[in-house]
């Protein structure tokens, strides 16, 4: 996940205390963004969530994201509001707006359910067919059995998973691994996508990723299919019912003795 933070001026561009031990506790990558420049920011680097921080109510930094037609989901963290404010925010397009005090814990349920709903996901638990996610556990399983899958990995697949319509670049699949950190060479995400696929099919998922050259990478959703049963073609067939022949047994039936010639009964 990763998160940009900014501010109305450079004191609260600087990411408080409570979204800084948000950013430890939930292993994302935080970047800090001035607010002149912030959709040129966003379309130049892919982020999953804004987190605009505020003395007090002001609408002018959503709004700019939004006439910038960005997409990307929008927290509002203020000092300071009041509900006819929080109602503007709403307005102008912010997805949440939080107290600046607020717990880093509860903080960092909020972006991540935020980040669930603006990819149209409503549990913290992605279901695709046969493929289970666990965002909060970091666990995907397939059926009922975990898929051994190292951190990385584990990253890169949710990333896929959460925008499962979507193809996305080598370029932003680093972008959003390695942010802040040294980006490793371009060749990594092919050399991950091609260890996942190992270990997915393993399970009998022969193809999980679907690959458009010179774009990217999207998951490929019919693959984790529930497993169906087919039935011999014979089965198909509606076995004719055995026609019984039912011979009433009527009562009272006296037993005649057949005679011999000359014999008188």
């Amino acid at each position: 996940m990763r998160v940009l933070c900014v501010g109305e001026n450079a004191s609260c561009g600087r990411p408080t205390e409570g979204l800084s031990r948000a950013a430890i506790a939930g292993s994302f990558s935080l970047s800090t963004g001035e607010a002149s420049g912030i959709v040129e920011t966003l379309r130049r680097s892919h982020y999953d969530i804004v987190v605009v921080q505020q003395s007090s109510s002001d609408v002018r930094i959503v709004r700019q994201i939004r006439k910038g037609k960005i997409s990307a989901p929008i927290i509002v963290m203020r000092q300071n509001g009041t509900d006819e404010g929080e109602v503007d925010l709403f307005t102008a397009g912010a997805d949440d707006c939080v107290a600046e005090n607020t717990d880093h814990n509860v903080l960092l349920a909020r972006l991540r359910a935020v980040i669930r709903r603006a990819g149209g996901h409503d549990s913290p638990t992605l279901h695709i067919g046969r493929l289970h996610v666990g965002i909060e556990r970091r666990e995907v399983h397939i059926d009922s059995t975990v898929v051994p899958l190292t951190r990385k990995e584990y990253d890169l697949f949710v990333l896929l998973a959460m925008r499962k319509t979507q193809v996305l670049s080598k370029e932003v699949l680093l972008d959003s691994l390695y942010s802040g950190e040294d980006e490793p060479f371009g060749k990594v995400i092919d050399v991950m996508i091609c260890k996942i696929r190992k270990k997915i099919r393993a399970f009998g998922i022969r193809e999980p990723f679907t690959t458009q050259w010179g774009i990217g990478y999207r998951l490929n959703e019919t693959a984790f299919a529930p497993v169906t049963v087919t039935l011999p073609k014979d089965d198909y067939h509606v076995r004719p019912s055995v026609r019984e022949n039912c011979i009433p047994v009527l009562s009272g039936i006296n037993m005649l003795e057949v005679s011999t010639p000359g014999e008188r009964i």
